[in-house]
């Protein structure tokens, strides 16, 4: 788990990051904190997404925790992570705070209080399929609930999820060995296609439910109606 700590103040940002470290230890948690006093670097490339969990601090002097939040909401657009919490010593700010839907709260004076907060999320994760996708300067953490179809193109393999656009620089033989027995179908050479985003299914072509038009070509016709069939009948 992948754990970000947003704070102005680098005092608390070092004794925050050694009590996250303390309490993921006494439930044996595979943790990475990293820590910032620059509340910008996280839209920068959208770094954020490298992250399972962000704690911002609400009060900032340059951009406030909430509108912080709003701006990595807008961007993540349906995925859940990262998870944000707030943390304050004010009262006072929890009422305006919740209206970026943030996972939880925390008060800077009780950070033991972040122990059955984590182990949530932890468990949550651990019950989840993901994968790490290397896009431009950043590395993106990916549900693969999220993503539609991939497609190749040349050296790359381009990725869409309902809300974004990846492009890793990898082969679709290397994605289809981790992909095709978790609930994807490769219908072409060229493409991977997520199930779930299925609409109908063609002899040469699938609609997915955007609209969009994927081809079948004949090397694949059988075997991609008989998985999907299959599919349909395991999730009913």
């Amino acid at each position: 788990m992948r754990i970000l700590l947003v704070d102005d103040e680098k005092a608390f940002l070092v004794s925050m990051k050694k009590e996250i470290l303390r309490l993921c230890a006494e439930k044996d948690y595979d943790v990475n904190v990293s820590m910032t006093d620059d509340p910008y670097s996280l839209l920068e490339d959208e770094q954020y997404r490298c992250n399972d969990v962000i704690l911002l601090d609400i009060e900032m002097p340059d951009i406030s925790g909430i509108d912080l939040a709003a701006e990595i909401n807008l961007h993540k657009g349906k995925a859940e992570r990262p998870y944000i919490i707030f943390v304050t010593n004010r009262d006072s700010l929890v009422f305006e705070a919740l209206k970026e839907q943030p996972y939880s709260f925390i008060r800077k004076s009780h950070a033991e209080d972040l122990s059955a907060c984590l182990s949530r999320i932890y468990d949550k994760i651990a019950g989840e399929d993901s994968m790490f996708i290397k896009s431009g300067t950043g590395v993106f953490r990916v549900e693969l609930k999220d993503i539609v179809y991939m497609i190749k193109e040349k050296n790359y393999v381009i990725i869409y999820t309902e809300t974004d656009e990846y492009r890793e620089r990898t082969t679709i033989d290397e994605e289809a060995q981790q992909l095709l027995a978790k609930g994807f179908l490769r219908p072409h050479i060229g493409y991977l296609v997520n199930m779930k985003y299925i609409d109908t299914l063609f002899p040469q072509t699938i609609q997915l439910i955007s609209g969009v038009q994927i081809p079948v070509s004949k090397k694949y016709r059988r075997e991609v109606k008989q998985r999907f069939y299959d599919w349909m009948v395991r999730t009913q």
